[in-house]
């Protein structure tokens, strides 16, 4: 599970737990110094009311306990509250008048620390305890043994659990609520680092949709010291794909100009000829069926590859139509092109150029005076292109023939035959059709379909 969680979850997740630790040990141990402080503080309260009651204490000869002045100050003077003093002696025992009749049972008290070895001696504190007083209710005891004219005495003042309890309850309350502020603040300022931080992630997988998608060919080299380098490996990676895919296109494009043309016209000169038709025709057909293997796998590795290479549709069609215009100017061939501006396909320049150039020549060739391009989106990822001409189009026969190499419909015409299926095997490179119809003025209709690239 935590192998599939994004990097901003695990930095998120890890802070949190870092964070939640790191204030769960300081909340325990300002705990312990809170308890400690307040402890000390009732301590404290508590040995001062010892040290009061010895100094106003005083026996007579018989050694009953006596004292010279009132010590039921605050808080010693409430009933039931906890806070209580007692003197006990050998003759008698002086009470808070919180105590009423009751007598406090001292529980065993703590033994002091023993001093360090070589120290003087100074005079022991109050020792500790803990334990029930009247009632059941929970004390905090702190005695001392005192001497008086001869006479010894014990003295101890308690105060409640709760004067301890209730103060540090309190303090922690507001100290949990103020860790727990603390904690959402920091995770809050945790959650905005790390988007701030992972924001360069963002920008650098939009640049390499970019260069998939053929809107750039490298990455962008502003990036913060640690990503840097990793864009520079990418650009070089790009660098090294594009210049091999060029060498393949150029050698896929030299072996179908370079020897699909010569050996069609072969072909076509063994068929009209039969002198040696039984020698040569097999090794053409051999030939044929390799060069159409190589063509194959060429064509899927086009296709599984990264498509980065797009042409603007109507940039394209408007630079050919006019050079077809001039060079039909004495037939007033009327061209209207209706294609999208952002039309885009996922095709060489130079290709597109070949297929669509071929089309147009001959759609220009056959027109009595009007040619229509029209661009629709197809099925799937394709760009449909429609090429209208009003001449006397083609039979269906004749569209089963006019892509078969050397090939001619009308032998009077210039050219060799070989353009259509030059175009339709192009249009498969790329994972194309191209098809044949009739268009509504009469003439012929051609069906390119493309893949479809995204506007640039």
């Amino acid at each position: 599970m935590w192998a599939s969680l994004s990097l901003g979850a695990r930095l998120l997740a890890g802070a949190a737990l870092f964070i939640t630790v790191a204030l769960l040990v300081a909340g325990i141990a300002i705990g312990f110094l809170l308890h400690h402080f307040i402890q000390r503080q009732v301590d404290e309260r508590l040995d001062t009311q010892i040290v009061f009651l010895a100094s106003m204490l005083r026996a007579d000869k018989d050694g009953r306990l006596a004292l010279s002045g009132n010590a039921d100050g605050p808080p010693f003077d409430r009933p039931g509250r906890g806070w209580y003093w007692q003197v006990s002696g050998p003759a008698n025992t002086l009470r808070a008048r919180a105590l009423r009749a009751e007598t406090l049972d001292v529980p065993a008290l703590s033994p002091p620390p023993l001093p360090p070895v070589g120290s003087r001696p100074a005079a022991p504190p109050p020792l500790p305890a803990d334990g029930p007083g009247p009632g059941g209710d929970a004390l905090h005891f702190r005695a001392k043994v005192v001497a008086v004219e001869d006479v010894r005495a014990e003295i101890v003042a308690t105060a409640p659990r709760a004067a301890v309890r209730g103060p540090l309850f309190d303090a922690l309350t507001i100290l949990g609520l103020a860790l727990a502020a603390l904690e959402g603040a920091l995770l809050l300022a945790m959650l905005l680092q790390v988007r701030l931080g992972l924001r360069p992630l963002a920008r650098l997988r939009d640049a390499v949709a970019d260069v998939r998608a053929g809107r750039s060919e490298r990455l962008p080299a502003d990036q913060p010291a640690e990503v840097r380098p990793l864009v520079a490996e990418m650009n070089a990676l790009l660098e090294q794909n594009a210049a091999n895919l060029e060498r393949a296109r150029r050698h896929v494009a030299n072996l179908a100009h370079g020897l699909k043309t010569p050996l069609a016209t072969l072909g076509l000169a063994l068929s009209r000829s039969r002198d040696n038709e039984a020698d040569l025709a097999p090794l053409v057909e051999v030939m044929d069926r390799r060069i159409r293997h190589h063509l194959g796998r060429a064509r899927t590795a086009a296709l599984a590859g990264p498509v980065r290479a797009q042409t603007v549709v109507a940039e394209r069609l408007c630079a050919l139509g006019a050079v077809l215009s001039k060079v039909n100017a004495a037939r007033h061939i009327d061209l209207t092109i209706d294609v999208p501006p952002a039309a885009a396909v996922a095709c060489e320049e130079q290709d597109f150029d070949e297929i669509a150039g071929n089309l147009l020549e001959n759609a220009f060739k056959w027109a009595h005076g009007t040619v229509v391009v029209q661009a629709a989106a197809g099925p799937g990822r394709l760009l449909t292109l429609t090429i209208d001409d009003d001449g006397d189009g083609l039979a269906p026969e004749q569209i089963r023939r006019v892509l078969q190499p050397g090939q001619r419909l009308d032998e009077s015409a210039p050219g060799f035959g070989f353009g259509l299926s030059i175009v339709q095997e192009l249009v498969e490179l790329y994972g194309g059709t191209l098809d044949f119809a009739r268009a509504s003025a009469g003439g012929l209709r051609v069906v390119l379909c493309l893949p479809r690239a995204e506007a640039v």
